[in-house]
């Protein structure tokens, strides 16, 4: 391939330049207006294909490094080998490919390469791939919806818990502190009152006191004699009200003590919760229109577009069984299945039309089918006497039921 397409090959070895206006897909180079006209013209170069040049630069930049010439004997290919899957020049052939039987033409092998089934399949595989692409794009993009509602969700959750964590606790110690107060009162109003007493009889020892200093002033040693016992019979009351009080009555204080679940709070609770990504199941269906890939060559001499008139069916095998076979089935491993009504047997041969084994049934086998899931057949009655199921085992070979 010419190493630039923006200037006339044929005038570049002239030591001209002059800008291409077309490019020639046999001859791998540019022409200008004057070169193209001898090019169309010339016996040996008139029926070579042109494209314009604005054309040739939108092809890829891969393609165009795609060279139509053999790298090693610098001569263009001519010659397909379909066993190694590779153009080939005619030097090529000797050297390389002298024992390959399978040489085409190449020219038979392009032909129509741009409606080929091969190509039409990697068409619509790069339909499926852009169709898979945006469905997972898709779920990505809900997966992030999906991760910001539910990051929203549990951080709502994670504010209610400490809400209502903060309003029990607030009420623990609301009911706390009226215990506390309802304490103080009815301790506060006790020592009211003993002090209220208190108060009169420290009124009475006074009043005691003037009594005795009037009487020593004013009485008669008669009249201080028998007011005397008097005076002390009150003092006396009033030493025994004292005594009793000490002994009695303590020194009231608070005390508390913390509920240890509510001291413990800080060390054994070291976090509200736990937050991880739970890994779902993909749901994803993608698009898979082809079992298998399409293959980046072209098998056979000819490539046919894709068209129903293409498809011809040809015998591969015939089996001659002598009876009466109703259905069939073909198991994984090519080996078929045959129900023998009348002779109430199913048979099971080998991909090369060999017998394998028989299972001799209950009732007359009308219709069979293959069940993957574990590897067994179920075989119906149909137009026999008796109505009934059968499941054969194929690993051993005999009915299960």
């Amino acid at each position: 391939m010419a190493t630039s397409f923006q200037n006339c090959g044929v005038c570049e070895l002239r030591h001209i330049t002059n800008p291409s206006i077309v490019w020639c897909t046999e001859c791998d180079e540019g022409l200008c207006t004057e070169c193209q006209e001898h090019h169309s013209l010339s016996k040996a170069s008139r029926r070579h294909s042109v494209i314009p040049i604005t054309g040739y630069q939108k092809l890829p930049t891969n393609l165009l490094k795609v060279t139509q010439y053999c790298s090693k004997h610098n001569e263009k290919y001519q010659i397909y080998c379909q066993r190694h899957e590779s153009p080939c020049c005619s030097k090529c052939i000797v050297e390389d490919h002298k024992d390959c039987q399978d040489i085409v033409n190449l020219d038979d092998v392009i032909h129509n390469v741009k409606t080929s089934n091969a190509l039409l399949e990697i068409e619509d595989t790069l339909v499926e791939a852009a169709e898979n692409i945006q469905k997972i794009r898709q779920h990505q993009q809900d997966n992030l919806s999906t991760l910001y509602e539910k990051r929203k969700e549990i951080e709502n959750e994670i504010k209610n818990i400490r809400i209502k964590i903060n309003s029990h606790l607030d009420k623990l110690q609301e009911d706390l502190l009226k215990q506390l107060y309802s304490i103080e009162e009815k301790e506060n109003l006790k020592i009211c009152q003993l002090l209220s007493t208190l108060e009169n009889k420290e009124k009475e020892i006074k009043e005691y006191q003037r009594n005795i200093m009037n009487i020593k002033q004013q009485a008669t040693d008669l009249q201080v004699f028998l007011s005397m016992k008097q005076i002390k019979e009150g003092v006396y009351s009033k030493g025994i009200f004292l005594h009793s009080i000490i002994e009695g009555e303590e020194g009231h204080c608070f005390s508390y003590e913390i509920n240890p679940s509510i001291q413990n709070i800080m060390s054994d609770i070291e976090s509200f919760g736990e937050v991880n990504i739970e890994a779902k199941p993909c749901d994803i269906v993608l698009t898979k229109k082809k079992a298998k890939q399409a293959q980046v060559m072209v098998p056979q001499l000819t490539v046919q577009s894709r068209s129903i008139r293409n498809i011809k069916l040809t015998i591969h095998k015939i089996i001659n069984t002598k009876e009466n076979v109703f259905s069939c089935c073909i198991l994984p491993d090519d080996r078929t299945v045959f129900t023998f009504f009348i002779e109430s047997t199913v048979k099971v041969f080998n991909n090369k039309g060999l017998k394998d084994f028989k299972v001799k049934m209950p009732c007359e086998p009308f219709d069979i089918v293959y069940i993957s899931q574990d590897n067994t057949l179920a075989v119906t009655s149909g137009g026999s006497a008796k109505n009934c199921i059968t499941i054969i085992d194929l690993a051993r070979k005999k009915p299960r039921r």
